[in-house]
C-alpha cells in the first residue's frame, strides 16, 4: 500500500488534522533554528508551542482511532450476517492508522524539542 493509499485510508477527515498540526509545528521548529542560526536567543515559548503540538497531533490521533473503532463496531451491530474475522481486523487495522499517523508527529516533535531544548544557549540567570 502506498503511502497516499495508508493516508486516504485513514480518513481524511482525521488525518488532515494531524497533518495541519504537523505542518505548523515543522514551521516553528524551522523559525527556532533560524533564530539559532542568527546567534540569536531561541525562544523557549516557541520551542514548547512545539511539543505541545507534537501532543495535540497524538490526542488527534487518538480520536481519530477511537472514531474509527466506534464506526468498526457500529457497522459489526448492524450486520445481519456473521462477519468474518478477517474483514474485522481490517476494519481495527484501518482504526489504527490515526494513531500510527499522530504517534510518528508526535515522536518527530518530541525529538525536534529535545534537540532544540539542548541547543539552546543558556542564560546565565536559567
Amino acid at each position: 500500500m502506498s503511502l497516499s493509499e495508508w493516508y486516504i485510508s485513514g480518513g481524511t477527515l482525521y488525518m488532515h488534522p494531524i497533518t495541519l498540526v504537523f505542518i505548523f509545528n515543522l514551521v516553528l521548529i524551522g523559525i527556532v533554528i533560524l533564530q539559532l542560526g542568527q546567534k540569536k536567543a531561541a525562544s523557549i515559548k516557541l520551542i514548547e508551542a512545539g511539543k505541545q503540538l507534537g501532543l495535540l497531533s497524538l490526542a488527534l490521533g487518538i480520536f481519530g482511532t477511537i472514531a474509527g473503532f466506534f464506526q468498526m463496531f457500529g457497522a459489526i451491530a448492524i450486520a445481519q450476517d456473521p462477519i468474518p474475522l478477517n474483514v474485522i481486523m481490517g476494519g481495527a487495522k484501518v482504526a489504527l492508522i490515526t494513531f500510527y499517523y499522530g504517534l510518528i508527529t508526535f515522536c518527530i516533535s518530541l525529538l525536534a524539542y529535545i534537540i532544540l531544548k539542548l541547543a539552546r544557549p543558556q542564560s546565565p540567570e536559567q
